[in-house]
């Protein structure tokens, strides 16, 4: 996510939660403003001062570039709570129509030069999925399919819209975890793409996670005159939470405008920890 020193660069992050799997005041140091997004705003608050109270002196004048926008990147998660409660065609009507919205890009002061998603769009879909099957594993539901897609759809248009002419935007997608996958403990760094391979042609991503899915949908007539060029996906590299590691990779999508020479290339240390891609 490097802004490459252009001149008034500036970052989104959706999903920042405790940013404990971004480097803020690196990041702070490669762009003029920041804006973080995430519905839990004391996580937020929480992650900022713990990074910058072990920064070095120099750096905290950096702080000032960061802003916390805490909101619901949906605005579907109260009609969602209501549909957990009562599913009726009212209510999932409602939320299907709330979600074809776009809330998060009237909340900010984008567009971005670069806007990342920082792995909250399994947790998005995860929330979804809950309330719609009533936590009944295995329960799809009348509805989940197609709420599913509008959920992809919305958070994939959010990010495009949030890109400014000539930026980046990149989603980090967390698609499997070693609870399904427990090669991803076992695998070298330089396995690692081959077992992305085969996780994806066997079906074991999360569902709506498919890398090669997300890609694909990136390129769907929606997202017409978006892309420069056709987006990238990077190569996959383990995160590490403890209890359990997840295998992840970062599509990039270029906006209309992009010039090569104008953003290095992804530093990985300062998103995800664990092993970095060969």
């Amino acid at each position: 996510m490097a802004a490459g020193g252009q001149p008034g660069a500036s970052l989104g992050v959706l999903g920042a939660g405790n940013c404990n799997d971004l480097d803020l005041v690196t990041l702070a140091g490669a762009y003029e403003s920041i804006h973080l997004l995430d519905i839990d705003a004391a996580a937020m608050q929480g992650g900022m001062a713990h990074q910058f109270a072990t920064a070095p002196a120099g750096a905290q004048g950096l702080r000032e570039r960061i802003r916390l926008v805490p909101c619901d990147l949906t605005g579907a998660l109260e009609v969602c709570h209501e549909y957990g409660l009562a599913p009726t065609p009212g209510n999932l009507a409602r939320l299907r129509g709330a979600l074809a919205g776009l809330p998060a890009v009237a909340q900010v002061g984008g567009p971005f030069t670069t806007v990342a998603s920082t792995c909250v769009l399994s947790q998005l879909l995860s929330i979804f999925r809950r309330a719609i099957c009533g936590g009944r594993a295995g329960e799809g539901g009348a509805g989940l399919h197609p709420v599913e897609e509008l959920v992809r759809l919305q958070h994939l248009r959010t990010l495009a819209a949030l890109a400014a002419p000539g930026g980046t935007a990149i989603l980090f997608a967390d698609f499997v975890s070693s609870e399904t996958e427990p090669r991803i403990l076992e695998a070298p760094a330089g396995g690692l793409a081959a077992l992305m391979e085969r996780v994806c042609r066997e079906g074991g991503c999360f569902p709506g996670m498919n890398p090669v899915g997300l890609r694909r949908l990136l390129v769907e007539p929606t997202f017409d005159g978006s892309w420069g060029e056709a987006p990238e996906g990077s190569a996959p590299w383990v995160w590490d939470l403890g209890p359990r590691s997840y295998l992840v990779t970062a599509i990039t999508c270029r906006r209309v405008g992009y010039e090569k020479a104008s953003v290095t290339g992804l530093p990985w240390s300062v998103m995800g920890t664990g092993r970095s891609p060969a």
